[in-house]
């Protein structure tokens, strides 16, 4: 016979039974709590399950769980690298995902590494991921197509030319469009000579760029000085001083840079050596970081709509895993989807004006 304080009584884990006898409420509205489902329900029935919960210390059989639904609630990401507009990317994924009830696992691409994806790929074949959102460059078609041959759908994001057979849906920033904006606001602004100053390594994101580049330039229809710099070869100073040199007398100058970054280091340049800006040299830069608006002059940018695109990823991304989507949801997918060319989404980027271009 054993006492109330014997180990097995203490060992004895509290069921979802206990939780709902506990919280006043069913079975099912402990279930839709713990599991965050988008079900109508009061903040206080939400509160007794919550507090139950906590006062019992009910952890749910999270394996036995998604053994039964065949689902492991699991998704994940897989992103250059941290920095900038990838970080609040990822961060506003989570928090969409978050409410649908699934836990995101992100990863680095760390500079495109072989071994690393392969780790990737494995842990994520471990995992029995429900659904994957990969950036075009951060992982290959081949290791894609073998996580999609599993049965994993897959949502790509800023990737161009990937086959339907591997991609359910490819969620883009217009790049392109972007581009040939930047290029129509520098002639508009009285700039004699234009300048792309990208970055290789950026692969698709920079044709993108330069597609819109050529773009803008033949809309223009009247002959323009332009070159194409990769400022990744060329360094910051090299690509300085191979637009001014291209340019000849031609100014102002107008470089439109592959992030804001680059443009924030031509204009530092552009201090130390006595350039004005925009008086002799203007910039737009891509990403609206936050030193865009901080530098002086402010540089004019590009406003990514990482709100917009993590929702329409989230969305689409729960639909095709088989989740009810909400009516707001709902509304959103059926606003864009039709949009869609093949399979690509394209999103319109904001041009911000600030002082780096005479505004």
């Amino acid at each position: 016979m054993k006492n109330e304080g014997s180990p097995m009584s203490k060992s004895k884990q509290p069921t979802i039974i206990d939780v709902a006898s506990a919280a006043g409420v069913s079975i099912a509205t402990v279930s839709n709590v713990i599991n965050r489902r988008k079900v109508p329900m009061a903040p206080e029935t939400i509160r007794k399950v919550e507090e139950a919960v906590v006062t019992l210390g009910y952890r749910r059989n999270v394996m036995a769980t998604n053994l039964s639904r065949r689902r492991s609630y699991e998704l994940g990401l897989i992103i250059p690298h941290f920095g900038g507009y990838y970080g609040r990317f990822a961060e506003k994924l989570e928090q969409r995902v978050h409410h649908f009830g699934y836990h995101l696992s992100v990863f680095s691409a760390a500079g495109m590494d072989p071994e690393i994806e392969q780790r990737h790929l494995e842990h994520l074949l471990q995992r029995r991921v429900d659904g994957l959102v990969s950036h075009g460059l951060a992982m290959s078609m081949q290791s894609t197509q073998q996580l999609v041959g599993e049965g994993t759908p897959l949502v790509i994001f800023n990737g161009w030319g990937w086959p339907s057979e591997i991609v359910k849906l490819a969620v883009n920033l217009d790049f392109a469009k972007a581009s040939s904006q930047a290029v129509q606001h520098f002639l508009a602004n009285g700039c004699r000579s234009v300048v792309y100053a990208g970055r290789r390594m950026g692969m698709g994101a920079n044709e993108q760029r330069i597609q819109g580049f050529e773009t803008g330039l033949a809309e223009h229809g009247e002959p323009v000085v332009h070159a194409l710099l990769d400022a990744g070869e060329l360094g910051v100073v090299g690509t300085l001083d191979e637009a001014l040199r291209l340019s000849g007398d031609l100014r102002p100058i107008g470089i439109y840079t592959f992030n804001d970054a680059l443009s924030l280091e031509l204009l530092a340049v552009c201090h130390e050596r006595g350039i004005r800006v925009p008086e002799d040299v203007q910039l737009i830069g891509m990403d609206n970081e936050f030193f865009a608006r901080a530098s002086f002059p402010s540089i004019t940018s590009f406003e990514m709509p990482v709100d917009l695109q993590t929702s329409l990823v989230a969305a689409f991304l729960m639909r095709e895993i088989g989740e009810e989507l909400d009516e707001e949801n709902t509304q959103l997918l059926e606003m864009y989807l039709p949009h869609v060319a093949g399979h690509e989404l394209f999103i319109d980027l904001e041009m911000i004006e600030r002082k780096s271009t005479g505004n």
